[in-house]
């Protein structure tokens, strides 16, 4: 007798199904010959009476993606009880705001929203990529127009957003044919989002703002013709494209504050000026402390690490160059409370700071060869440490006028970094972080510098890179830190140092394919021959 062999059902799996965006999408797959797996936070029998056909107990998940591991795992383990073998389409819809300013955002509102927003699609994916590969099937992440606009009302969630982008564009390339990467960038739409976020939106002008169900069919539609890229509505691509290429949006926004707020500090006449480094003990960060150091600044270093800590010690007490050290590991989420406590304890009153965020790690190897519980490491010390330091030492009103906040990036921002997925996450929320806070903090008088180095001659690059041959090429360190000295003097708000690197940036914005070539040939493709840490 000749085996039957019954096809699987096309499936596809939604988080935050139960409102807005998500919703719609589920309603409109529904109607299709398709079987759903709905994610949501609320419990099962709050879901509305009307939607109970929607949301039958096969279909339905609950899961808080606050707690993006615990979130992962409850997914899995439905999945499974549903002999569910493969996701066609794996949609990270679920996202949520904060509107308000950089002072006022508490501590527990970041976190959730990078959990939320970022941390959980890139673990949800992280456990669900099998079956998507399975079947050579589309993960799509919702992102938002915001990830190429700044705001200075709700930075967090631009950074968010900015950083779902440099994962999606790196993890593309490392997928190549074996599952598609889909991103939709939405613009303000008429969903719960707004009221939840606290954002001032009248009823009248919501009106004007497109459906959940509009944008949900063009969602859908991008995903059947297997785009890259898509971004609901002519006027919204058009804003995006601004956004991405020009700085009109920051110009804009400059012009319309008719009324700034005045500082509420003053800074002494003549101040000697503090500069607070983190990562200070090797490479970029030991070289600015030496640069400030000799441009006339306190210096106090922030490293997590008591060996490099007393090797910086001892190479700079042979140049006379000594200063305090905070012994700290940013990855720790309590040791942030201790290094504002040590900042504020060295700080004379209204003294003007240099604050640079230089401490970085990085976890190279293919996305799904790295642990979620390293990612999530990652995404602490590079975008969540300096977000938080930032709001906490603004809420404290420790920066007075005339202050400068200075974000360390990377090229990858510009270039993408396949084999690192979650650092390029990392850098692109944090450079987008920066050109909102620019805005957020000018009217007080608070300078903010973003900066995108390409290879520099460290052990940092040293470790990670597949290929040292040419390392003397490189820019040096110190050289490095005399161009953010000079820039953050100047009062600039991107740095891009060096000719090559600038190349290679524009290059990265008006033909992404080439950098992407680029980086898969140097990077991507020599992954067996670098050390997996």
């Amino acid at each position: 007798m000749t085996p039957t062999y019954y096809a699987e059902p096309t499936t596809i799996l939604i988080t935050g199904a139960t409102d807005g965006i998500g919703r719609a999408l589920a309603q409109q797959y529904a109607a299709r010959d398709v079987r759903l797996v709905l994610v949501g936070k609320r419990p099962h029998a709050e879901v509305a009476p009307s939607d109970a056909d929607l949301y039958t107990p096969h279909r339905y998940c609950q899961a808080d993606l606050r707690d993006p591991a615990c979130a992962a795992r409850t997914i899995t383990r439905f999945l499974a009880e549903q002999a569910i073998t493969r996701l066609d389409v794996l949609l990270h819809n679920a996202g949520i705001g904060w509107y308000g300013s950089l002072a006022a955002q508490p501590t527990h509102s970041i976190d959730d929203l990078l959990a939320v927003n970022l941390a959980a699609p890139m673990q949800i994916t992280h456990a669900l990529l099998p079956l998507v590969q399975r079947v050579r099937g589309t993960l799509v992440l919702v992102s938002s127009i915001a990830a190429d606009l700044p705001s200075p009302d709700y930075p967090v969630y631009c950074a968010s957003k900015a950083a779902l982008d440099g994962f999606a564009r790196s993890l593309r390339i490392e997928l190549g044919d074996t599952a598609r990467v889909l991103v939709v960038h939405p613009g303000p739409t008429r969903t719960a989002i707004h009221a939840k976020s606290s954002i001032p939106t009248s009823p009248a002008r919501l009106r004007y703002y497109p459906s959940a169900a509009w944008v949900a069919r063009r969602t859908i539609a991008a995903i059947e013709q297997q785009r890259s890229e898509t971004t609901p509505g002519v006027l919204f691509q058009l804003v995006r494209q601004l956004g991405r290429h020009t700085r009109l949006p920051d110009l804009a926004y400059r012009l319309g504050q008719r009324h700034p707020a005045p500082p509420t500090r003053r800074a002494p006449a003549a101040p000697r000026r503090l500069c607070i480094i983190t990562g200070a003990a090797e490479g970029i960060g030991q070289a600015l402390a030496v640069c400030y150091r000799q441009a006339g600044y306190a210096v106090l270093g922030i490293d997590h690490n008591p060996t490099t800590i007393a090797a910086a010690r001892a190479a700079w007490a042979t140049d006379g160059h000594q200063f305090p050290f905070v012994l700290a590991d940013l990855g720790h989420r309590e040791a942030l409370e201790y290094i504002i406590s040590m900042v504020q304890y060295r700080l004379e009153l209204d003294q003007p700071i240099v604050l640079i965020h230089n401490a970085g790690i990085n976890a190279i190897g293919r996305f799904a060869d790295v642990s979620p519980t390293i990612q999530q490491q990652v995404l602490d010390v590079n975008l969540r440490a300096p977000i938080v330091l930032t709001c906490e030492l603004l809420q404290r009103n420790l920066l007075a006028v005339g202050s400068s906040i200075v974000y360390i990036s990377s090229l990858s921002h510009y270039v993408s970094y396949p084999g690192a997925a979650g650092y390029a996450a990392s850098k692109s929320g944090l450079a987008h972080f920066g050109r909102s806070a620019r805005l957020a903090l000018a009217a007080q008088g608070i300078h903010v510098l973003t900066v995108f180095p390409g290879p520099t001659r460290t052990a940092h690059a040293r470790r990670y890179s597949p290929d040292n041959r040419h390392e003397q090429q490189r820019m040096s360190p110190a050289h490095l830190a005399m161009m953010i000295l000079a820039a953050q003097q100047k009062r600039q708000a991107v740095l891009v140092p060096g000719l090559a690197n600038q190349v290679l940036a524009a290059i990265g914005q008006t033909i992404p394919m080439l950098t992407e070539w680029g980086m898969r040939q140097t990077i991507l493709n020599r992954l067996p021959d670098v050390e997996h840490k």
